[in-house]
């Protein structure tokens, strides 16, 4: 291992040419300086390549190979490529605060028995206002992991012997990281740091085709992983409430409502269109 490599940020790229310069600018404007970052284009057919290829820098490694494998095949690629310690999740339409990798190696330094550590996140719209605050939490039983996701996933920061163990399961990419939450649930450490880190992208409409296919992950997901619940009722019970929560979805995106839906997973404590990049 490069001894100067003390964490590794992984991108995994798709057609992501709007928002991609601004995501790889804020990784290099960390004040933690002794990382690798690594690209992998997963097969675009916009600019995406040509950005990437746009930066000189000598942390970057660029994997592009033209496939289109999804998001779980491209995160376990990266995880493999680590050198680092750590290894950061980041998405490609998000950006970070100048500080997060620092505030978050420190604290997995300072606490060597935490295997993941993720934060809040300020949600932007696509003109990166502020619109929103969105918190989440660490549940100490595995019921409850199963209701929801434990970490905001491109916050997640975590060693990287820990994600060699895990992987993300390709099969279930739109899911892989709630995936990944529950199945190491019972042998992991988890922690939540209280301040944001992340700028979170969110659209303001709900695209549907992509929200029933995560749906129909999700229940894939809760099936293939039900033998740590152990509880056939409260396993029906979730994938009944799956397929309520897609039908009221449904509705709202038809009627075009469907911001209002999204606005409540946010808390209103944010002053709304703050501007970001003044």
């Amino acid at each position: 291992m490069d001894q100067n490599v003390k964490v590794t940020i992984g991108i995994p790229i798709y057609n992501a040419e709007r928002f991609l310069n601004l995501a790889i600018e804020s990784v290099l404007a960390q004040t933690f300086y002794d990382f690798e970052l690594i690209l992998t284009d997963d097969g675009s057919n916009d600019n995406s390549l040509k950005i990437i290829k746009s930066f000189n820098d000598p942390r970057i490694i660029v994997i592009a190979d033209g496939e289109n494998m999804g998001i779980s095949y491209r995160l376990n690629e990266q995880i493999d490529l680590a050198k680092g310690k750590y290894f950061v999740r980041m998405d490609a339409d998000d950006f970070m605060f100048p500080n997060r990798v620092l505030k978050q190696y420190q604290f997995l330094e300072d606490h060597s028995e935490v295997d993941l550590v993720g934060s809040p996140v300020l949600v932007i719209d696509d003109e990166n206002l502020v619109i929103g605050k969105r918190d989440t939490f660490i549940p100490q039983k595995i019921k409850k992991a199963f209701r929801h996701s434990i970490f905001i996933h491109p916050t997640v920061m975590g060693k990287t012997a820990w994600f060699k163990k895990f992987g993300y399961s390709v099969p279930l990419k739109g899911v892989e990281d709630f995936d990944l939450w529950i199945r190491s649930f019972n042998h992991s450490e988890f922690a939540l740091l209280d301040i944001p880190l992340l700028y979170y992208r969110e659209p303001l409409r709900i695209k549907m085709s992509t929200y029933r296919f995560r749906q129909v992950q999700y229940r894939r997901c809760i099936w293939n992983n039900r033998a740590l619940l152990n509880n056939k009722f409260f396993l029906f019970k979730l994938i009944f409430l799956s397929y309520i929560k897609e039908f009221i979805y449904s509705f709202a995106s038809f009627f075009k409502i469907d911001y209002q839906l999204l606005k409540l997973r946010n808390s209103k404590s944010i002053v709304e269109n703050k501007g970001l990049l003044t």
